[in-house]
């Protein structure tokens, strides 16, 4: 079977995308990592569990902000579904279930917060003292055009969305809205 170009740098593309700065625990790293004397905030989760994959992106986004501080706090995870003895040796019952371990000892405390990123940070910050960091703009794919680019930017086989503005015009979008009004002329 032949492989185009194509598939595999999209292949590439896609597992590169796919790293997570959750840290992912089973049997054999759960207590290298949970119980190493720095303290850990565990998701034991289901990934069948509809809260489970609701709280998904929210824990991923938590374990970005506190990735500058990954020598002092782990944001971790186990499918309690998939690794059953660590469900039983921690008394998970629901899923998600959020334990705190100190790393001074073994017994976690339960989470018992807002399942957001602001109560799930607050949370941290209260019992580690680590604060996040302010979160970098994120890089614009907004490409400004000009006489000059036009055909470049939006020529060839590209899909592409153009918005046409005027400087005069006065129509601002008022915060959190994302959708465009229209002018008849």
């Amino acid at each position: 079977m032949m492989l185009t170009k194509g598939f595999v740098l999209a292949s590439l593309a896609a597992v590169a995308v796919a790293k997570s700065a959750v840290i992912d625990l089973i049997p054999d790293n759960f207590d290298k990592i949970v119980l190493t004397g720095k303290p850990a905030l565990v998701e034991f989760f289901a990934p069948w569990c509809g809260h489970c994959k609701t709280l998904a992106p929210v824990y991923e986004e938590l374990a970005q902000a506190f990735e500058f501080a990954s020598d002092k706090i782990s944001i971790a995870k186990v499918d309690a579904d998939a690794e059953k003895s660590l469900g039983k040796r921690f008394g998970i019952q629901g899923f998600p279930t959020i334990k705190f371990f100190d790393g001074k000892s073994k017994d976690p405390q339960d989470y018992s917060g807002g399942r957001d990123l602001e109560s799930l940070t607050k949370f941290i910050t209260e019992k580690t003292g680590i604060k996040t960091r302010k979160a970098k703009a994120p890089t614009s794919d907004i490409v400004f055009l000009t006489d000059a680019n036009f055909d470049a930017a939006i020529g060839g086989d590209k899909d592409v969305l153009v918005a046409f503005t005027a400087p005069w015009c006065g129509r601002k979008l008022p915060p959190g809205r994302r959708t465009l009004c229209w002018s008849e002329y």
